[in-house]
């Protein structure tokens, strides 16, 4: 059964996972991920080919709450453009109850695919893409390498000129 290690901010993410049974598995592969429509956890290859984007918000925050639509407003400008098919933005709640994680999900975003409240892989992605002040975005390759973090400004800046150009830019840095 694959297992996810995921270490802390001083170590590499490949020395810090451990991955059995997967060659080359995408490093979201072990976590339970789910999504609107689909029935428990997302399928272990689920991620492959993908753009992926972690955004780490709550619905108590307000300068989540203030994000949230610019990025939900980008994500539907690219999602239907060839270069934005493969677009995935992982979200990982720091809401502190079950309730407000779910009304939050239901209420105010897309179908992206999300971590389960209470999952001990929201801390480890929290520590280690030092989110302790949300929201927090982050461009991420198959290894779980911040390959851009500056995905806040591009999508603010992108959602005012081209979001498409935006993750075009976005597949050169991942080389896509």
């Amino acid at each position: 059964m694959p297992s996810l290690l995921l270490a802390g901010c001083g170590t590499s993410l490949r020395s810090s996972i451990k991955l059995s049974g997967f060659r080359n598995a995408h490093f979201l592969a072990s976590v339970p991920i789910r999504k609107r429509g689909v029935e428990g956890n997302l399928p272990k290859n689920y991620f492959e080919n993908k753009t992926v984007v972690i955004y780490f918000s709550a619905g108590w925050c307000g300068s989540c709450k203030f994000l949230t639509p610019k990025l939900k407003k980008f994500y539907n400008a690219v999602k239907e453009s060839e270069p934005g098919k493969s677009l995935e933005v992982v979200w990982v709640s720091k809401d502190k109850e079950a309730a407000h994680q779910e009304e939050y999900y239901e209420k105010n975003l897309p179908d992206w695919p999300y971590i389960p409240f209470g999952d001990e892989n929201i801390q480890k992605l929290a520590e280690k893409y030092k989110a302790v002040v949300i929201p927090v975005l982050k461009l991420v390759d198959s290894e779980g390498n911040v390959v851009h973090d500056r995905v806040r400004a591009d999508v603010e800046a992108g959602i005012k000129a081209d979001p498409i150009k935006t993750i075009e830019e976005w597949k050169k840095i991942l080389k896509q």
